[in-house]
């Protein structure tokens, strides 16, 4: 019979006006009590009362349940006229007629959902028929207040809306703000694993070519640990790329000699296939285009994540590359590269392939096969974005073949002598005793930093972080060095500390930023001359100094520089017909490391070789 307690209170200002109505009704209508009651969940209470003798008074409440006029239209909602109690039976025990009020005209009074608010009555102390005239005046006041009341209801509900939507919009800042955290926590971690994963191998990879520089065991043993070095690093980009959304970044497309490409991708797959004594077989089809513009960079990772995928499950079988093209669904002036990798591995159940792409997720014995879960979630993402389309098929003790379409414009040799730079090999950074400083918390990397510099020439001058360098500097009698090398992440002052102390004391001293964090999209890393990313090599670190310091002062003319001897340019010849660029790159860095005097050589092999211009490199060896 009540209304909820959330329903809303009458405001003031709308009981003055129902004031004012029941004096109207009770002296048009002639009667001494013109009522407004309200119902409430054990009681009715007199709301509004007027009248120029009524005995009712507001804010006087009444149990229910006690035969009460108003209870009979509340329970029934419907109109009750009772013109003398006393003389009906149904009314002659009314409570009301202890007040003396034997005559009752009521309508109830409703929310606009239906739930009684309470009813509007006139009482008289003398029997009453009430006539027509005077009900619908009752039934007029009634419309206005059953408006009021639907006014009130919808207000009550706009404001439990706004209520709702600010606690909803706050929630949703407090939710927003808590993403943005964790998602600052989780970049300050990403950057700070990237970096203390990274940062080590800077060291490994250096000593690793030192090692491989000394030929015989020790040379073996540089190559091997070279290797799993540059192993882990991919594992550690991948897991640091997926984690961070880097996998993201835009397409790089760029013109690549296809037949050139495919060499390379098979020579990295004929090393991988070896671990478990596989053979490895690539098939070109016929009337391959010789320039494409595609990415190459994450064409090689997909195709390699594949294959090392493949090596992992298949133990002295066979992995099998194939690479063609079609016209079929690619785009105009362009062509469908199609490439499939086939093995004779385990093959994936049909449980498991719904779940191949999921990240971390590793079919069969994960504990039998290595890996991180995350090739084929990183070729399925990079497939979609490159626009192309993957087909798994696979049973189970037979093996699994991969088929891409990656759809390419088709390019010409005149793209590619357009983006080739003109110099024929990378200039030689000597130091020429010129003073350069390495600011490097890391006691490894710092270490094999001085060792290559100070074997290019420059006098090497070290601080152990950000805070001591500054300090160092400050000094009145600091000599102005030829350039600053420094890490990013370091204790007490970073990176940009340095960058900042080095511009303040001598504006046109180059500083090179060595990190392993990814660049910073806040656009921070300009300040810095340029950037070498963790892990570097010796050959990088050179090439980067050339490009920013003066040739060091001229010296008496030396003698020309000296080739290598028959059997090394056997040996470089013998990698350039293998299309192994792998390996001729890290030759012509131990070639380097081990006979200084073959440097410029080195260096000319590593700038042909970085866009593998076969043709030079055949004539520089021969």
């Amino acid at each position: 019979m009540s209304p909820p307690a959330a329903y809303p209170e009458v405001p003031d200002f709308l009981l003055a006006q129902w004031q004012e109505l029941m004096s109207l009704v009770s002296v048009d209508c002639g009667v001494p009590a013109a009522l407004i009651m309200r119902v409430h969940p054990s009681q009715i209470e007199v709301l509004v009362s007027d009248g120029s003798d009524s005995p009712y008074h507001p804010g006087e409440r009444e149990n229910l349940c006690t035969g009460l006029y108003c209870e009979h239209v509340i329970a029934t909602r419907d109109r009750l006229h009772v013109a003398n109690a006393l003389t009906d039976p149904n009314w002659d025990h009314n409570p009301d007629l202890r007040l003396g009020m034997i005559s009752y005209l009521g309508y109830p009074l409703l929310w606009p959902d239906g739930v009684p608010f309470g009813t509007l009555c006139i009482l008289d102390r003398a029997e009453n028929h009430y006539s027509e005239a005077i009900d619908k005046q009752l039934g007029l006041a009634r419309r206005i207040i059953e408006s009021n009341l639907s006014l009130i209801h919808e207000t009550a509900r706009h404001r439990q809306t706004i209520a709702a939507l600010r606690q909803s919009k706050q929630h949703l800042r407090d939710a927003v703000l808590r993403a943005n955290a964790a998602d600052r926590a989780k970049t300050d971690f990403l950057a700070r694993a990237s970096h203390d994963l990274r940062a080590p191998l800077t060291s490994i990879i250096g000593y690793a070519q030192l090692l491989q520089g000394c030929g015989g065991t020790a040379g073996q043993h540089g190559q091997i640990i070279r290797h799993s070095a540059d192993h882990m690093l991919t594992l550690i980009n991948d897991l640091v790329e997926y984690a961070s959304g880097s996998l993201r970044d835009e397409i790089d497309a760029r013109p690549q000699r296809l037949p050139e490409f495919i060499e390379r991708l098979a020579h990295e797959a004929t090393m991988l296939a070896r671990r478990n004594h596989n053979r490895f077989v690539l098939q070109r089809r016929d009337g391959l285009p010789g320039v494409v513009w595609m990415d190459a960079r994450r064409v090689q990772q997909i195709v390699g994540n594949l294959i090392e995928n493949a090596a992992k499950v298949t133990r002295q079988g066979s992995i099998e590359l194939t690479v063609g093209h079609s016209t079929d669904g690619a785009p105009a002036g362009g062509v469908m590269l199609q490439i499939e990798v086939r093995d004779t591995g385990c093959g994936i159940s049909a449980d498991d392939l719904p779940r191949v792409f999921e990240p971390f997720f590793r079919c069969g014995d994960s504990r039998r096969i290595e890996g991180t879960g995350l090739g084929l979630p990183i070729v399925d993402l990079w497939i979609k974005r490159l626009g192309g389309s993957l087909q798994l098929d696979s049973a189970l003790g037979v093996g699994t073949r991969i088929r891409l379409a990656i759809p390419l414009k088709l390019g010409s040799e005149g793209d590619i002598e357009a983006r080739q730079p003109h110099e024929e090999a990378l200039p030689a950074p000597f130091g020429g005793g010129r003073r350069l400083w390495v600011v490097e918390d890391a006691a490894e990397t710092r270490g094999q930093l001085v060792d290559i510099l100070e074997n290019a020439g420059f006098v090497v001058a070290c601080a152990e972080d950000g805070q001591a360098f500054i300090e160092r500097i400050g000094a009145a009698d600091a000599a102005a060095p030829c350039l600053v090398l420094t890490d990013l992440m370091m204790p007490g002052a970073d990176g940009h500390a340095v960058c900042a102390a080095v511009r303040a004391r001598w504006p046109g001293v180059p500083v090179v930023l060595l990190s392993a964090q990814a660049p910073d999209a806040g656009g921070t890393d300009s300040a810095f001359d340029a950037r070498l990313h963790k892990p570097v090599t010796p050959a990088r670190l050179r090439a980067a100094l050339a490009g920013l310091l003066a040739p060091a002062p001229a010296e008496p003319p030396a003698a020309p520089a000296p080739r290598p001897d028959a059997a090394t340019l056997a040996r470089m010849r013998a990698l350039i017909e293998l299309g192994a660029l792998t390996d001729l790159v890290e030759w012509a860095e131990a070639l380097a490391a081990q006979t200084p005097e073959h440097d410029a050589f080195a260096r000319k092999v590593l700038a042909l070789a970085d866009r593998w211009d076969v043709e030079a490199l055949q004539a520089l060896c021969n």
